[in-house]
């Protein structure tokens, strides 16, 4: 294969990995197949085989890109929170809720069925789980705590249940009580020395 065919190939294989991660992040994997993601990019599915052995062998490595892209969203949102001195990780909270974007759901909650339906391959699991810490490791460091912080780790799960409950459910008016207590939350733990939740307000 001579280096502009190599290249050319190259170029294909990150197509076929940025559309995947695309659209299982829009879509799930389980409803998106090989012929789509091909489709999409004018390619056949004959090609599709030229780059990976099966879909499984995608999956993996589009796990992998989606999480690079929720890293990068995630800088983004603390970038701005510098520039307007805003906590940083107040300001990921209050965005995290606010994103509405299907094409850019978060990896943790669009890629959770395949996992956890038991179709997933142990490689896409390793995947999804170095992703998923990657993030709550991020999480954390912003919260700045050493990686033991009950408070922290209590924030992080409410924001990403909350996300997944109103993609579920969309914005009803409890949904919208819920996503405020969650903002709440995070604006009075600023530094996250202490979350305030309404249990603890209640004790």
């Amino acid at each position: 294969m001579g280096r502009s065919s190599q290249a050319k190939a190259l170029e294909n294989r990150t197509k076929i990995v940025e559309t995947a991660a695309a659209l299982f992040r829009e879509f799930g994997v389980d409803q998106v197949s090989v012929a789509d993601i091909m489709t999409a990019n004018g390619m056949t599915v004959g090609g599709f085989y030229k780059h990976f052995d099966s879909k499984d062998a995608l999956v993996a490595e589009a796990f992998a890109l989606a999480f690079d892209h929720s890293r990068d969203a995630w800088d983004g949102v603390f970038s701005k929170a510098d520039r307007s001195a805003e906590n940083r990780s107040v300001a990921l909270v209050r965005q995290y809720l606010l994103n509405k974007s299907a094409r850019r759901r978060c990896p943790l909650l669009a890629f959770a069925p395949h996992i956890a339906n038991g179709n997933a391959t142990a490689t896409s699991k390793k995947s999804y789980q170095a992703g998923t810490k990657e993030l709550l490791d991020k999480f954390l460091s912003e919260a700045g705590t050493s990686g033991n912080g009950t408070d922290a780790l209590v924030l992080f799960a409410a924001m990403v249940g909350a996300r997944a409950m109103s993609q579920a459910v969309g914005k009803t008016d409890w949904m919208l009580e819920i996503e405020a207590a969650v903002n709440e939350a995070a604006a009075r733990s600023d530094g996250f020395e202490r979350a305030v939740f309404a249990g603890e307000r209640s004790a």
